[in-house]
Protein backbone atom coordinates (compact mmCIF):
# COMPACT_ATOMS: atom_id res chain seq x y z
CA UNK A 1 0.00 0.00 0.00
CA UNK A 2 1.66 3.45 -1.28
CA UNK A 3 -1.54 5.61 -1.16
CA UNK A 4 -1.01 8.56 1.03
CA UNK A 5 -4.56 10.05 2.00
CA UNK A 6 -4.12 13.82 2.88
CA UNK A 7 -5.74 16.59 4.44
CA UNK A 8 -4.76 20.19 4.62
CA UNK A 9 -6.49 22.22 7.74
CA UNK A 10 -6.44 25.61 8.00
CA UNK A 11 -7.72 28.35 10.54
CA UNK A 12 -8.93 28.17 13.97
CA UNK A 13 -8.61 24.90 15.63
CA UNK A 14 -12.77 24.43 15.11
CA UNK A 15 -11.91 25.08 11.78
CA UNK A 16 -9.10 22.59 11.06
CA UNK A 17 -11.24 20.09 12.99
CA UNK A 18 -14.37 20.60 10.66
CA UNK A 19 -12.01 20.33 7.64
CA UNK A 20 -10.39 17.19 8.68
CA UNK A 21 -13.82 15.93 9.68
CA UNK A 22 -15.40 16.42 6.21
CA UNK A 23 -12.12 14.78 4.67
CA UNK A 24 -12.24 11.63 6.54
CA UNK A 25 -16.17 10.91 6.78
CA UNK A 26 -15.88 7.82 4.95
CA UNK A 27 -13.24 6.76 6.91
CA UNK A 28 -14.84 7.99 10.53
CA UNK A 29 -18.06 6.12 9.54
CA UNK A 30 -16.35 2.77 9.35
CA UNK A 31 -14.30 3.20 13.06
CA UNK A 32 -16.83 0.49 14.62
CA UNK A 33 -15.11 -2.19 12.34
CA UNK A 34 -11.62 -1.06 12.52
CA UNK A 35 -11.96 -0.95 16.14
CA UNK A 36 -13.96 -4.31 16.18
CA UNK A 37 -10.38 -5.99 14.37
CA UNK A 38 -8.18 -3.94 16.15
CA UNK A 39 -9.82 -5.98 19.63
CA UNK A 40 -9.90 -8.94 17.75
CA UNK A 41 -6.05 -8.82 18.46
CA UNK A 42 -5.69 -10.67 15.03
CA UNK A 43 -8.98 -12.75 15.62
CA UNK A 44 -7.01 -15.47 17.51
CA UNK A 45 -6.07 -16.61 20.68
CA UNK A 46 -8.53 -16.13 23.89
CA UNK A 47 -8.49 -12.37 24.28
CA UNK A 48 -9.26 -12.06 20.22
CA UNK A 49 -12.03 -14.59 20.29
CA UNK A 50 -14.06 -12.95 23.64
CA UNK A 51 -12.77 -8.78 22.39
CA UNK A 52 -14.40 -10.35 18.65
CA UNK A 53 -17.35 -11.48 20.01
CA UNK A 54 -17.83 -8.62 22.35
CA UNK A 55 -16.70 -5.83 20.26
CA UNK A 56 -19.80 -3.64 19.86
CA UNK A 57 -19.94 -3.76 23.15
CA UNK A 58 -16.72 -2.80 24.51
CA UNK A 59 -16.60 -0.09 21.10
CA UNK A 60 -19.71 1.44 22.84
CA UNK A 61 -18.27 1.15 26.41
CA UNK A 62 -15.27 3.32 24.74
CA UNK A 63 -17.25 5.72 23.32
CA UNK A 64 -19.31 6.55 27.26
CA UNK A 65 -16.33 6.13 28.99
CA UNK A 66 -13.98 8.29 26.90
CA UNK A 67 -16.85 10.98 26.30
CA UNK A 68 -17.17 11.01 30.16
CA UNK A 69 -12.98 11.20 31.71
CA UNK A 70 -11.39 12.25 28.39
CA UNK A 71 -13.37 14.99 27.23
CA UNK A 72 -12.91 16.45 30.91
CA UNK A 73 -9.26 16.56 31.34
CA UNK A 74 -8.89 17.34 27.04
CA UNK A 75 -11.00 20.32 27.86
CA UNK A 76 -9.16 21.69 30.64
CA UNK A 77 -5.89 20.90 29.31
CA UNK A 78 -5.93 21.04 25.70
CA UNK A 79 -8.67 23.46 24.95
CA UNK A 80 -7.57 23.58 21.81
CA UNK A 81 -7.21 20.63 20.72
CA UNK A 82 -10.90 19.73 22.34
CA UNK A 83 -12.26 22.69 19.80
CA UNK A 84 -10.69 20.58 17.32
CA UNK A 85 -12.41 17.28 18.14
CA UNK A 86 -15.72 19.47 18.29
CA UNK A 87 -14.92 20.44 14.56
CA UNK A 88 -14.06 16.90 14.04
CA UNK A 89 -17.47 15.60 14.68
CA UNK A 90 -19.67 18.43 13.00
CA UNK A 91 -17.63 17.59 9.85
CA UNK A 92 -17.72 13.94 9.75
CA UNK A 93 -20.95 14.04 10.92
CA UNK A 94 -20.25 12.06 14.03
CA UNK A 95 -21.01 12.64 17.79
CA UNK A 96 -18.20 14.02 19.21
CA UNK A 97 -18.24 10.91 22.12
CA UNK A 98 -17.64 7.89 19.37
CA UNK A 99 -14.28 10.05 18.47
CA UNK A 100 -12.90 9.76 21.73
CA UNK A 101 -12.72 5.79 20.51
CA UNK A 102 -9.89 6.91 19.31
CA UNK A 103 -7.39 8.24 21.95
CA UNK A 104 -8.94 5.84 24.53
CA UNK A 105 -7.80 3.07 22.21
CA UNK A 106 -4.56 4.58 22.08
CA UNK A 107 -4.61 4.83 26.05
CA UNK A 108 -5.77 1.24 25.97
CA UNK A 109 -3.45 -0.52 23.82
CA UNK A 110 -0.25 1.75 25.41
CA UNK A 111 -0.98 0.68 29.40
CA UNK A 112 -3.27 -1.75 29.30
CA UNK A 113 -2.54 -4.27 26.43
CA UNK A 114 0.86 -3.32 25.81
CA UNK A 115 1.24 -3.02 22.22
CA UNK A 116 5.19 -3.94 21.76
CA UNK A 117 5.93 -1.76 18.28
CA UNK A 118 7.96 0.97 16.77
CA UNK A 119 11.64 1.44 15.69
CA UNK A 120 13.36 5.02 15.61
CA UNK A 121 16.60 6.94 14.73
CA UNK A 122 18.05 10.04 14.67
CA UNK A 123 20.92 11.14 13.47
CA UNK A 124 22.54 14.78 14.35
CA UNK A 125 24.30 16.66 11.22
CA UNK A 126 27.55 15.39 12.72
CA UNK A 127 26.90 11.96 11.06
CA UNK A 128 24.67 12.76 8.77
CA UNK A 129 26.24 12.40 4.79
CA UNK A 130 24.86 15.67 3.84
CA UNK A 131 25.29 17.59 7.30
CA UNK A 132 21.41 17.35 7.81
CA UNK A 133 20.04 16.14 11.00
CA UNK A 134 16.97 13.18 10.30
CA UNK A 135 14.77 10.96 12.31
CA UNK A 136 13.78 7.74 10.40
CA UNK A 137 11.07 5.22 12.14
CA UNK A 138 8.93 2.39 11.67
CA UNK A 139 5.54 2.57 12.72
CA UNK A 140 4.01 -1.35 13.64
CA UNK A 141 0.62 -1.87 14.49
CA UNK A 142 -2.21 -3.78 13.90
CA UNK A 143 -2.83 -3.98 9.88
CA UNK A 144 -6.36 -3.29 10.80
CA UNK A 145 -5.33 0.10 11.72
CA UNK A 146 -4.28 0.96 7.99
CA UNK A 147 -8.03 2.65 6.39
CA UNK A 148 -7.46 4.63 9.21
CA UNK A 149 -3.95 6.75 8.64
CA UNK A 150 -3.47 10.18 7.04
CA UNK A 151 -1.01 12.47 6.22
CA UNK A 152 -2.89 16.02 7.74
CA UNK A 153 -1.02 19.45 6.90
CA UNK A 154 -1.83 21.74 9.72
CA UNK A 155 -2.40 25.48 9.49
CA UNK A 156 -3.44 26.85 12.66
CA UNK A 157 -3.78 30.95 13.11
CA UNK A 158 -1.02 32.13 14.85
CA UNK A 159 0.64 29.04 15.70
CA UNK A 160 3.06 27.13 14.12
CA UNK A 161 2.21 24.85 11.08
CA UNK A 162 3.07 21.50 10.75
CA UNK A 163 2.84 17.97 8.71
CA UNK A 164 1.08 15.15 11.14
CA UNK A 165 0.96 11.59 10.47
CA UNK A 166 -2.13 11.36 12.70
CA UNK A 167 -5.48 8.72 12.20
CA UNK A 168 -8.78 9.98 11.41
CA UNK A 169 -10.56 10.03 14.67
CA UNK A 170 -7.45 12.02 16.08
CA UNK A 171 -6.84 15.53 17.41
CA UNK A 172 -3.01 14.36 18.10
CA UNK A 173 -0.34 13.22 15.65
CA UNK A 174 2.04 10.14 16.05
CA UNK A 175 4.93 12.19 14.12
CA UNK A 176 5.55 15.61 12.45
CA UNK A 177 7.59 18.20 11.57
CA UNK A 178 7.00 21.95 12.12
CA UNK A 179 7.65 25.27 9.77
CA UNK A 180 10.52 26.01 12.69
CA UNK A 181 12.34 22.70 11.80
CA UNK A 182 11.43 20.84 14.85
CA UNK A 183 10.61 17.21 13.89
CA UNK A 184 8.87 14.79 16.38
CA UNK A 185 8.21 10.92 16.24
CA UNK A 186 6.38 8.90 18.89
CA UNK A 187 6.95 5.13 20.02
CA UNK A 188 5.02 3.29 22.90
CA UNK A 189 6.49 2.96 26.00
CA UNK A 190 4.92 0.77 28.72
CA UNK A 191 6.50 3.24 31.70
CA UNK A 192 4.15 2.89 35.02
CA UNK A 193 3.42 6.39 37.15
CA UNK A 194 0.18 8.52 38.30
CA UNK A 195 -1.30 10.68 34.99
CA UNK A 196 -2.19 13.85 36.37
CA UNK A 197 -4.80 14.12 33.60
CA UNK A 198 -6.39 11.28 31.12
CA UNK A 199 -4.49 13.01 27.76
CA UNK A 200 -3.17 10.78 25.48
CA UNK A 201 0.24 11.35 23.69
CA UNK A 202 -0.24 11.86 20.78
CA UNK A 203 -2.18 15.13 21.91
CA UNK A 204 0.96 16.24 23.65
CA UNK A 205 3.01 15.89 20.21
CA UNK A 206 0.41 17.96 18.62
CA UNK A 207 0.89 20.81 20.90
CA UNK A 208 4.92 20.04 20.53
CA UNK A 209 4.14 20.97 16.82
CA UNK A 210 1.88 24.16 17.33
CA UNK A 211 4.16 26.05 20.11
CA UNK A 212 7.86 24.40 20.62
CA UNK A 213 10.77 25.63 17.68
CA UNK A 214 13.76 23.73 19.08
CA UNK A 215 14.68 19.98 20.96
CA UNK A 216 15.15 22.33 24.25
CA UNK A 217 11.59 23.93 23.96
CA UNK A 218 10.43 20.70 23.28
CA UNK A 219 11.72 19.17 26.13
CA UNK A 220 10.77 21.39 28.47
CA UNK A 221 7.11 21.93 27.22
CA UNK A 222 6.55 17.51 27.37
CA UNK A 223 8.30 17.39 31.42
CA UNK A 224 5.76 19.74 32.37
CA UNK A 225 2.13 18.90 30.48
CA UNK A 226 -0.02 16.80 31.89
CA UNK A 227 -0.41 13.43 29.80
CA UNK A 228 -1.49 9.67 30.46
CA UNK A 229 0.73 6.68 28.89
CA UNK A 230 4.51 6.37 28.35
CA UNK A 231 6.12 6.94 24.98
CA UNK A 232 9.55 7.12 23.48
CA UNK A 233 9.82 10.77 21.91
CA UNK A 234 12.80 11.27 19.38
CA UNK A 235 13.46 15.29 18.55
CA UNK A 236 15.24 16.83 16.09
CA UNK A 237 15.79 20.47 14.97
CA UNK A 238 16.96 22.55 12.31
CA UNK A 239 19.96 23.40 14.29
CA UNK A 240 21.29 19.69 14.44
CA UNK A 241 20.12 18.71 17.54
CA UNK A 242 18.54 15.16 18.39
CA UNK A 243 17.34 13.73 21.69
CA UNK A 244 15.51 10.75 22.68
CA UNK A 245 13.03 10.92 25.32
CA UNK A 246 11.85 8.54 27.67
CA UNK A 247 8.08 9.54 29.20
CA UNK A 248 6.14 8.56 31.85
CA UNK A 249 2.89 10.00 33.05
CA UNK A 250 5.03 11.75 36.06
CA UNK A 251 8.70 11.61 34.53
CA UNK A 252 10.99 11.88 31.90
CA UNK A 253 14.33 11.29 31.23
CA UNK A 254 16.00 12.75 28.35
CA UNK A 255 19.73 10.84 26.19
CA UNK A 256 21.13 13.62 23.63
CA UNK A 257 22.86 13.24 20.92
CA UNK A 258 25.74 14.80 21.86
CA UNK A 259 26.54 12.54 24.41
CA UNK A 260 25.63 9.30 22.31
CA UNK A 261 28.14 9.80 19.32
CA UNK A 262 25.65 11.53 17.23
CA UNK A 263 23.11 8.68 16.74
CA UNK A 264 20.32 7.38 19.18
CA UNK A 265 18.22 4.72 18.17
CA UNK A 266 15.27 3.44 20.97
CA UNK A 267 12.52 1.07 19.89
CA UNK A 268 9.59 0.37 23.04
CA UNK A 269 12.25 -0.34 26.29
CA UNK A 270 14.11 2.24 28.11
CA UNK A 271 17.71 2.88 27.81
CA UNK A 272 18.34 5.16 30.53
CA UNK A 273 18.56 3.84 33.90
CA UNK A 274 16.21 6.35 35.42
CA UNK A 275 13.17 5.03 33.56
CA UNK A 276 14.27 1.03 33.64
CA UNK A 277 12.66 0.90 37.11
CA UNK A 278 8.82 2.39 35.43
CA UNK A 279 9.50 -0.23 32.63
CA UNK A 280 7.68 -3.28 32.48
CA UNK A 281 10.34 -6.40 34.31
CA UNK A 282 13.17 -7.77 31.51
CA UNK A 283 12.40 -10.88 32.09
CA UNK A 284 8.05 -10.61 31.58
CA UNK A 285 6.37 -12.87 29.51
CA UNK A 286 3.45 -12.61 27.59
CA UNK A 287 0.39 -14.68 28.87
CA UNK A 288 -1.45 -17.39 27.28
CA UNK A 289 -4.43 -15.36 27.29
CA UNK A 290 -3.36 -12.61 25.14
CA UNK A 291 -3.10 -12.35 21.57
CA UNK A 292 -1.62 -15.45 18.76
CA UNK A 293 -0.86 -18.55 19.97
CA UNK A 294 2.40 -17.72 18.60
CA UNK A 295 2.97 -15.34 21.28
CA UNK A 296 2.63 -17.29 24.45
CA UNK A 297 5.66 -17.26 26.44
CA UNK A 298 7.66 -15.20 24.74
CA UNK A 299 9.50 -12.72 26.93
CA UNK A 300 8.01 -9.03 26.36
CA UNK A 301 11.01 -7.05 25.79
CA UNK A 302 12.64 -9.74 23.11
CA UNK A 303 10.90 -8.05 19.86
CA UNK A 304 12.43 -4.76 21.36
CA UNK A 305 15.25 -5.55 22.21
CA UNK A 306 16.19 -7.03 18.70
CA UNK A 307 14.83 -4.32 16.77
CA UNK A 308 17.20 -1.71 18.64
CA UNK A 309 20.28 -3.91 18.45
CA UNK A 310 19.87 -4.89 14.75
CA UNK A 311 19.56 -0.64 14.22
CA UNK A 312 22.58 -0.50 16.30
CA UNK A 313 24.55 -2.59 14.87
CA UNK A 314 23.93 -1.34 10.53
CA UNK A 315 24.32 2.26 12.09
CA UNK A 316 27.71 1.31 13.35
CA UNK A 317 28.69 -0.49 10.17
CA UNK A 318 27.35 2.76 7.72
CA UNK A 319 29.69 5.29 9.08
CA UNK A 320 28.80 8.68 8.03
CA UNK A 321 24.31 7.95 7.31
CA UNK A 322 22.37 8.97 4.23
CA UNK A 323 18.61 9.21 3.78
CA UNK A 324 19.07 5.75 1.30
CA UNK A 325 21.14 4.65 4.53
CA UNK A 326 18.26 5.35 6.83
CA UNK A 327 15.31 3.75 4.46
CA UNK A 328 17.25 0.69 3.44
CA UNK A 329 17.81 0.06 7.68
CA UNK A 330 13.48 0.25 7.93
CA UNK A 331 13.74 -2.34 4.97
CA UNK A 332 15.96 -4.78 6.84
CA UNK A 333 14.54 -8.36 8.01
CA UNK A 334 17.83 -9.12 9.76
CA UNK A 335 20.29 -11.26 9.24
CA UNK A 336 18.70 -14.56 7.95
CA UNK A 337 16.60 -11.79 5.33
CA UNK A 338 13.53 -13.34 6.53
CA UNK A 339 10.77 -10.42 7.86
CA UNK A 340 9.27 -11.42 11.37
CA UNK A 341 8.35 -10.29 14.85
CA UNK A 342 11.54 -9.48 15.67
CA UNK A 343 13.35 -7.63 12.57
CA UNK A 344 13.32 -3.61 12.28
CA UNK A 345 10.51 -3.92 8.37
CA UNK A 346 8.30 -6.06 11.10
CA UNK A 347 5.97 -9.25 9.72
CA UNK A 348 4.48 -10.78 13.13
CA UNK A 349 1.58 -12.50 14.12
CA UNK A 350 -0.17 -9.85 15.17
CA UNK A 351 2.24 -6.49 14.68
CA UNK A 352 3.32 -5.79 11.48
CA UNK A 353 5.37 -2.87 9.92
CA UNK A 354 1.85 -0.22 8.62
CA UNK A 355 3.67 3.21 8.32
CA UNK A 356 7.72 4.27 7.76
CA UNK A 357 8.44 8.18 7.75
CA UNK A 358 12.06 9.94 7.54
CA UNK A 359 11.58 13.57 8.80
CA UNK A 360 14.09 16.09 7.56
CA UNK A 361 14.05 18.95 9.86
CA UNK A 362 15.85 21.78 7.43
CA UNK A 363 13.57 20.92 4.85
CA UNK A 364 10.58 21.02 6.52
CA UNK A 365 9.85 17.61 4.61
CA UNK A 366 8.38 13.79 5.34
CA UNK A 367 9.41 11.11 3.25
CA UNK A 368 6.39 8.89 4.20
CA UNK A 369 4.69 5.44 3.43
CA UNK A 370 1.45 3.52 4.50
CA UNK A 371 2.40 -0.29 4.22
CA UNK A 372 5.69 -2.11 4.75
CA UNK A 373 9.04 -0.53 3.59
CA UNK A 374 10.02 -3.52 1.77
CA UNK A 375 7.34 -3.39 -0.53
CA UNK A 376 6.03 -0.12 -1.00
CA UNK A 377 7.53 3.55 -2.15
CA UNK A 378 8.02 7.04 -0.07
CA UNK A 379 5.88 9.97 -1.06
CA UNK A 380 7.54 13.57 -0.21
CA UNK A 381 5.29 15.93 1.76
CA UNK A 382 6.67 19.63 2.38
CA UNK A 383 5.02 22.29 3.83
CA UNK A 384 5.24 24.64 1.08
CA UNK A 385 4.30 22.21 -1.67
CA UNK A 386 2.22 19.44 -0.23
CA UNK A 387 2.24 15.37 -1.98
CA UNK A 388 4.96 15.13 -4.22
CA UNK A 389 6.34 11.15 -5.17
CA UNK A 390 9.39 12.66 -6.89
CA UNK A 391 12.26 12.83 -4.89
CA UNK A 392 13.91 16.08 -5.84
CA UNK A 393 14.92 17.74 -2.23
CA UNK A 394 17.15 20.77 -3.21
CA UNK A 395 14.98 23.71 -2.04
CA UNK A 396 14.89 23.75 1.58
CA UNK A 397 12.22 26.05 2.98
CA UNK A 398 13.38 29.19 4.13
CA UNK A 399 12.64 30.08 7.83
CA UNK A 400 12.15 33.75 7.09
CA UNK A 401 9.84 34.02 4.11
CA UNK A 402 6.66 32.37 5.61
CA UNK A 403 4.04 35.51 6.58
CA UNK A 404 1.24 35.49 8.70
CA UNK A 405 2.22 32.35 11.46
CA UNK A 406 4.44 32.26 13.94
CA UNK A 407 8.27 31.89 13.40
CA UNK A 408 11.96 31.65 15.09
CA UNK A 409 13.86 34.62 13.05
CA UNK A 410 17.97 35.37 14.09
CA UNK A 411 19.37 38.44 13.62
CA UNK A 412 20.64 41.69 14.64
CA UNK A 413 18.56 44.44 16.11
CA UNK A 414 19.21 47.67 14.76
CA UNK A 415 18.07 51.28 15.41
CA UNK A 416 16.07 53.16 12.03
CA UNK A 417 16.08 56.94 12.40
CA UNK A 418 13.84 57.36 9.78
CA UNK A 419 10.31 59.05 10.26
CA UNK A 420 10.97 59.74 14.20
CA UNK A 421 12.94 56.28 14.66
CA UNK A 422 11.79 52.68 14.55
CA UNK A 423 13.57 48.97 15.58
CA UNK A 424 14.16 46.47 13.31
CA UNK A 425 15.70 43.11 13.18
CA UNK A 426 18.42 42.62 10.37
CA UNK A 427 18.03 38.31 9.91
CA UNK A 428 20.57 36.22 9.13
CA UNK A 429 19.25 35.39 5.85
CA UNK A 430 19.13 38.77 5.07
CA UNK A 431 15.36 39.81 5.16
CA UNK A 432 14.97 42.89 7.52
CA UNK A 433 11.74 43.41 9.82
CA UNK A 434 10.15 46.33 11.97
CA UNK A 435 9.92 45.49 15.23
CA UNK A 436 6.24 45.54 16.81
CA UNK A 437 6.17 44.67 20.52
CA UNK A 438 8.70 43.46 22.75
CA UNK A 439 10.34 44.25 25.99
CA UNK A 440 12.70 47.47 26.14
CA UNK A 441 15.46 44.95 26.73
CA UNK A 442 15.19 43.67 23.59
CA UNK A 443 15.62 47.06 21.84
CA UNK A 444 18.99 47.63 22.32
CA UNK A 445 21.58 48.17 18.96
CA UNK A 446 23.52 45.66 17.88
CA UNK A 447 21.94 43.31 19.67
CA UNK A 448 22.01 39.27 18.53
CA UNK A 449 18.75 37.94 19.17
CA UNK A 450 16.30 35.30 17.95
CA UNK A 451 13.04 36.71 17.92
CA UNK A 452 9.42 34.32 18.37
CA UNK A 453 6.86 36.17 16.73
CA UNK A 454 4.70 36.29 13.46
CA UNK A 455 5.21 38.14 10.12
CA UNK A 456 2.28 40.77 9.24
CA UNK A 457 2.40 39.55 5.61
CA UNK A 458 -0.44 42.55 4.83
CA UNK A 459 2.21 45.19 4.09
CA UNK A 460 5.32 46.96 4.95
CA UNK A 461 5.69 49.45 8.17
CA UNK A 462 6.76 52.72 8.31
CA UNK A 463 9.45 54.11 5.51
CA UNK A 464 8.70 50.95 3.55
CA UNK A 465 11.99 49.02 4.84
CA UNK A 466 10.37 45.96 5.60
CA UNK A 467 7.14 44.17 7.02
CA UNK A 468 6.48 44.24 10.67
CA UNK A 469 7.43 41.67 13.27
CA UNK A 470 5.25 41.03 16.00
CA UNK A 471 7.01 39.90 19.04
CA UNK A 472 6.07 37.11 21.15
CA UNK A 473 9.31 35.96 23.07
CA UNK A 474 13.10 36.71 22.34
CA UNK A 475 16.03 35.16 23.28
CA UNK A 476 20.23 36.47 22.99
CA UNK A 477 21.61 33.80 20.02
Amino acid sequence: MSRIKTVECIGNHYQMGRAQGEGTRDELSRLDEAVAELLAVGNRGPLGKAAQFLSPVLAGGMALIGGRLLAKDLAAHYPDQHTRLKGIAAGSGQTERRLYIGPAMELLLNRIVPAKACTAMAVSRDRSATGEPMIAKNFDYPRAALEQYLARISRPTGLSHSIDVTSAPLVGSHEGINDYGLAVAYNYGHFSGKPAARVSITTLVQEVLEHCDSVDDAIERIGSRPRAGGALLMLADSGGHIASVELSPDSIAVRHGRDCGDVLIHANHAVTKEMQGCDVPHDARFPSWWGPPEMTGTRFHASSESRHGRAETLLEEAGMISEETLKAILSDHGPSGHGSDHSICRHGALYATTCSVVLFPRRREIHLMFGSPCSSEFVTLSLDGGADSSSNHSNPTSNTSQGNRMQSITGTVKKNDLEGGFWELHADGGDRFQLRGGSSDLLVEGARVTIKGSVDGGGFGIGMTGPYLDVDSWSAA
